[in-house]
């Protein structure tokens, strides 16, 4: 089993992400037993800082020998809008409340069961038995664009635009106050919270002294003010140029515009879930076409736009 490292960080810790069904104990076991090499060099240290892009790869008979078995539950009745399809690839026009993929504490009701019922040979696609097909995420509130790997081949080939940053990703999100400047990049390096483990914290100064952390990872995002409301919000297309965990919602946060509905980064907005939504994406197919895709707001956010500018 062949994997490519998304960022910088431990050996264990990467493996025992992307395999929900070992412990990262179990893998710290596996690495000192020469299991796993880490660009075709036997590793011994599950301590070993991986870098990005690095090759990893796992002997799979001790790992079958090492997972728990589960399946994945097909879900026929999730319903899913599909927005462009050929051979090797879907790509999904997400409605917000989805979960992309299982967790251990959330098997089923996902993007992932609803697509292994349509498509059963999915399930053995990717690096990752919980997220077979999928090549990047939305989070749950957030709607919009979302591509998914038919084969094994087509999740590489896209995994290796999203790793060169060839893939554009726009956002359109509803922001609480005006920008100062209506275009900008926000250069916000990005670590997890100490005080709240869903929550990203945004570092603003070069002296922070987390900014050497390994969990901190570099974040850039372009934005545009496209429409100021009343004064009090305004419609901004964001283009993240990294792909962090929360970033869009970190990032205007961070300059003093949270996404409206988005109680988790200050947002004082009341409405049903966070204003954001995956509206563009430009790429190239596996096979080589180039596509450009877009999706119109759904009609809940069309709705907040409605009533905040009665």
């Amino acid at each position: 089993m062949e994997f490519h490292a998304e960022k910088n960080e431990r050996l264990d810790k990467f493996l025992a992400a992307h395999y929900a069904s070992v412990s990262r104990s179990r893998f710290q076991q596996l690495i000192k037993n020469g299991a796993v090499k880490v660009n075709d060099r036997p590793s011994i240290k599950p301590s070993l800082r991986i870098k990005l892009g690095d090759r990893i790869i796992i002997n799979e008979e001790k790992l079958s020998n090492a997972r728990k078995d589960f399946a994945i539950e097909p879900e026929p009745n999730i319903p899913l809008n599909i927005a462009y399809e050929d051979k090797d690839i879907l790509v999904i026009d997400k409605p917000a409340g989805l979960l992309v993929h299982p967790t251990p504490s959330q098997r089923q009701h996902t993007l992932v069961n609803a697509l292994i019922a349509l498509y059963p040979n999915i399930v053995s696609v990717g690096e990752n038995p919980l997220r077979p097909g999928i090549v990047h995420r939305l989070d749950k509130d957030t709607s919009g664009l979302i591509i998914i790997a038919k084969n094994q081949n087509a999740f590489l080939a896209m995994k290796r635009q999203f790793l060169k940053k060839t893939i554009i990703k726009k956002y359109l999100a509803l922001v609480e106050g005006v920008p100062r400047d209506k275009e900008g990049v926000i250069k916000y390096d990005i670590r997890p919270s100490k005080k709240n483990r869903l929550k990203k914290v945004a570092i603003k100064k070069t002296f922070d002294k987390f900014r050497t952390k390994r969990s901190t990872r570099a974040a850039t995002t372009v934005y545009k003010v496209r429409e100021i409301i009343a004064n009090q919000f305004a419609l901004v297309e964001a283009q993240p140029l990294t792909g962090r965990t929360h970033q869009i919602r970190v990032h205007m946060a961070a300059i003093g515009t949270p996404i409206a509905g988005d109680r988790l980064y200050g947002s004082k907005t009341k409405i049903p879930r966070q204003f954001l939504h995956a509206y563009y994406l430009k790429f190239i197919t596996p096979s080589g076409k180039p596509i450009t895709l877009e999706t119109k707001l759904p009609e809940d956010l069309k709705e907040v736009l409605i009533k905040i500018k009665k």
